[in-house]
């Protein structure tokens, strides 16, 4: 069989012969590698030194029995296992084993006689492994920089780990004892020993937030099976403050580019529909030098209008989506397509599907594909809407002249290849993209025109 790496086992028994035998037949064909040791004073010897894993002992032995010996290892090795090899196979023995914490206990007999190495072998490398992973998890509780706590339903502290003892500002045996609402804030304490005592009754994890003296806390309430007489939780606090202010300050940001918008909007558009009224009242000029500076002027006012337009669009929409829907992307796309003034072009759904998304929002990333095609292609031009191979996202594809430039420059805002682009619209088309946690990149279509690719979409039938 193939035994836990690195297990050096002692084993104790006064019969010179059982411990020999076993020490040797756990070695030789159970890759554990055993020291026999002839008395529990030996065996204390032994431990001393060093570098085992566990101990496997004979109960009824001279001058201090398994159980004795199990007790004078404990003041120095409180943690390694101990399995007890019993000749009395009745329930008071049993009783007292378990009470002195052995990990495990066989009738001797059945090993000797019975011959049962293998099962003595795995019943060692079973509590080693379990001692190796509490260790391993002891360690990370220790080093983690989450506040961890081990608690009672009352309240009561059974253990802590430093980050959680530095903000409760004491040593971690210090506050063992005291109860939650007896080391910090009291009506913080009440809703988390609350919160603990739910998520037992409930069986289930919960989570919270919370502050305590500014600091924000992310936490978690998990049940802890355990044979404790009181029912117990574990109670892990993350400290979120950098996000927390992190978020504040985005919100107050989306509020001063609300506040952007608005002033856009207002101060900019009504000059601007005047100017527009006025060239429109205007008759039209008998001179060909006139008519052509009037015809620069509406031109030069509908780009300001485009340009205002965009930039509205990307100081309102924001970076994330906060209530997708199930859209199909069919409908997206033709809606869209109403909005685009294009009568000598054409738009197609080759294949489409479900996806959780702003409608809104990607309806305004296909129309701004749909009229980059158009603009770059002298409005001629047939696009084509469909489902990826690969089903992780859709396309929009022309056959029209391509993109010029490099294919990550055109996601740039203000890049434009056109005199009459305002450059911002394949920014918005990125900016809604990932709002959404997609990715949009750009490659050339079968026909030679231009195939933009929205990646990491979750499609459903």
């Amino acid at each position: 069989m193939t035994s836990e790496s690195n297990i050096r086992t002692l084993v104790v028994d006064d019969s010179d012969f059982f411990a020999e035998m076993t020490a040797d037949t756990l070695t030789q064909q159970h890759g554990i590698e055993s020291v026999a040791a002839n008395s529990a004073a030996e065996a204390l010897e032994r431990l001393d030194e060093g570098g085992f894993d566990c101990v496997v002992s004979d109960y009824e032995m001279p001058e201090m029995d398994g159980l004795e010996l199990l007790e004078a290892i404990r003041e120095t090795n409180p943690s390694i296992p101990f399995i007890l090899l019993t000749g009395r196979g009745d329930e008071e023995t049993a009783s007292a084993a378990i009470a002195a914490g052995v990990a495990d206990y066989l009738l001797k007999l059945e090993v000797v006689e019975d011959k049962q190495y293998g099962r003595l072998a795995n019943r060692i490398e079973n509590v080693v492994s379990q001692e190796r992973t509490r260790r391993k998890f002891e360690s990370l509780v220790a080093d983690s920089p989450d506040g961890i706590a081990h608690l009672t339903t009352d309240g009561t502290i059974l253990s802590v780990n430093p980050s959680m003892a530095d903000w409760l500002g004491d040593d971690p045996d210090a506050l063992i004892g005291y109860t939650l609402d007896e080391v910090m804030d009291s009506e913080v304490a009440t809703r988390r020993i609350e919160a603990g005592r739910n998520a037992v009754e409930n069986g289930a994890a919960t989570r919270t937030e919370d502050a305590v003296d500014g600091q924000h806390y992310q936490n978690q309430f998990i049940p802890v099976d355990s044979h404790r007489e009181t029912d117990t939780f574990q109670l892990v606090s993350r400290d979120i403050t950098e996000r927390v202010e992190r978020q504040r300050e985005l919100e107050r940001q989306n509020e001063r580019l609300e506040e952007f918008a608005s002033v856009v909007s207002h101060d900019l558009r009504n000059p601007l529909n005047v100017a527009q009224g006025a060239v429109d009242l205007l008759t039209e000029p008998a001179d060909s030098e006139d008519a052509e500076l009037v015809a620069k002027i509406d031109r030069s006012l509908d780009r300001m209008g485009c340009i205002i337009e965009d930039v509205l669009a990307l100081a309102r929409q924001g970076r994330t989506v906060n209530d997708p829907q199930e859209t199909e992307l069919s409908t997206l796309a033709s809606t869209a397509w109403t909005w685009i003034e294009a009568e000598q072009s054409s738009m197609s759904v080759q294949s489409s599907a479900d996806l959780a998304a702003d409608s809104g929002r990607v309806q305004d990333l296909l129309a701004n594909l749909f009229r980059n095609a158009i603009e770059h292609n002298d409005g001629d031009v047939e696009i084509e809407v469909g489902l990826l191979e690969s089903r992780n996202g859709f396309y929009i594809a022309d056959n029209g002249e391509g993109v010029e430039g490099d294919a990550e420059d055109v996601f740039e805002m203000g890049y434009s290849s056109t005199q009459d682009g305002t450059g911002f619209g394949l920014a918005i088309v990125e900016q809604v993209a990932e709002a959404h946690g997609w990715e949009v990149s750009l490659t050339d279509s079968d026909s030679g025109g231009a195939r933009f690719e929205v990646t990491d979409v979750e499609l459903h039938d």
